[in-house]
């Protein structure tokens, strides 16, 4: 159902490229989503900003599209077969889940189909986003009540709405461990530990309190283990269990004030999980040989160049590299004095380096055969929330050695 949901956002592109008389290339369908993405490719003469952002636009539109009336349908028909069931519920998901993530990522970091419709309009990234936790929050709740109705043939109410609950907190783990095998760990073991039981807390109470609060809207008098003011009042309670009530009703202040606190945990983390993100992605450290002498101690001139794609300043600690002539190791090397990178802007600086006389036999090898690759690769370093994080580089160039 993914691969389907992928063919039909590309879809959407193409239909919106012929709609407007372009010419679609060709359409790829990645088999291995995350870890290689579909894409469609076109032709058009001279098209317009408009068109460009309809074409932009028009995968996350048609998947919307798809995933209502998927979810309608799931809705409306109490009953089918559990094979056209489960097949349903899921494209309708895979669609759903590709559109929030457009939009509420995209609305942070803009990228793909919502960086190229920024490109092509002046779209506000508020409106974006707004539109992606709205679209987030209520098929969340739509997609909970499918789910409830389909958990509660086999189990009781109860423990159906807590199964709902279970199903989120299992989906958020696995987009964890994708995200993790994908890019890595951004953080320390241990706040990576906290932030993920604050997200699954949050996760879990979150929608069976939106199940419970909308059941309440709805007339419905269901009593579940959340909704405890659907029993009688306290002034229609024995005095014996009068106390007792008021301690439970205390206890949900106090489980809704921790549930309310993680949640703004939680987005803290991941604004500042999306800063390190994009830190580490984007930054680029470029170090090449720009001029090579031959003599009794060889010495080489480096050009450092840092760019900082960000909006705030940039603090290298140090840059930590390798110098390989030829695929062979000359030197390591240790820059500190590093100047600040201010934002969305870059800086060049050069550096002296020596070379070792014991590693002289590789230069002896190289003038033999008048082959001069250098390769430098290493680290930045630089302070985030999560500690001291690396930003990797590896830099290529060919230059021959002038006489001394």
């Amino acid at each position: 159902m993914k691969i389907a949901e992928e063919f039909i956002h590309e879809m959407g592109h193409a239909l919106f490229v012929w709609m407007l008389g372009g010419n679609v290339r060709g359409i790829s369908i990645s088999l291995v989503w995350p870890f290689r993405l579909s894409y469609t490719t076109w032709g058009m003469m001279n098209p317009s900003n408009i068109q460009l952002a309809l074409i932009a636009s028009a995968g996350i539109l048609v998947e919307t599209l798809a995933s209502i009336a998927g979810q309608s349908i799931l809705l409306l028909r109490k009953r089918m077969r559990p094979v056209y069931e489960i097949s349903l519920f899921w494209l309708s998901f895979w669609a759903y889940l590709s559109t929030v993530v457009y939009l509420v990522i995209g609305a942070v970091y803009p990228f793909g189909d919502i960086l190229d419709l920024i490109n092509a309009v002046p779209v506000s990234r508020l409106w974006i986003g707004t539109a992606g936790v709205a679209l987030l929050v209520s098929n969340t709740y739509s997609f909970s009540i499918i789910l409830r109705d389909v958990f509660s043939r086999v189990l009781p109410r109860t423990r159906a709405s807590e199964t709902v609950s279970y199903f989120w907190v299992f989906l958020h783990t696995f987009f964890v461990l994708i995200t993790v095998s994908k890019y890595g760990l951004p953080a320390s073991p241990t706040i990576a530990a906290m932030v993920l039981l604050l997200m699954f807390i949050w996760s879990y109470l979150s929608v069976r309190w939106s199940l419970v609060i909308f059941s309440r809207l709805g007339g419905s008098r269901e009593i579940t283990d959340l909704s405890r003011w659907a029993k009688p009042t306290l002034a229609d309670l024995p005095i014996e269990n009068r106390v007792g009530r008021r301690k439970l009703k205390l206890g949900y202040v106090a489980l809704f004030s921790f549930a309310l606190t993680s949640a703004l945990l939680t987005g803290y983390m991941i604004n500042q999980y999306v800063a390190t993100y994009r830190v580490i992605m984007e930054t680029d450290i470029e170090v090449d040989v720009i001029y090579f002498e031959l003599d009794q101690e060889p010495v080489m001139n480096l050009s450092v160049k840092v760019v900082n794609p960000t909006s705030d300043n940039l603090m290298l600690s140090r840059i930590e590299f390798d110098v390989h002539l030829n695929q062979k190791f000359m030197v390591h090397n240790v820059l500190r004095q590093i100047p600040v990178v201010n934002p969305e802007s870059q800086i060049t600086f050069n550096n002296a380096l020596t070379l070792p006389l014991d590693r002289m036999f590789t230069v002896e090898e190289a003038l033999k055969e008048g082959r001069w690759e250098w390769t430098i690769s290493g680290s930045g370093y630089v302070k985030t929330l999560f500690g001291e994080t690396l930003l990797r580089f590896k830099s290529a160039s060919k230059l021959e050695p002038e006489a001394a």
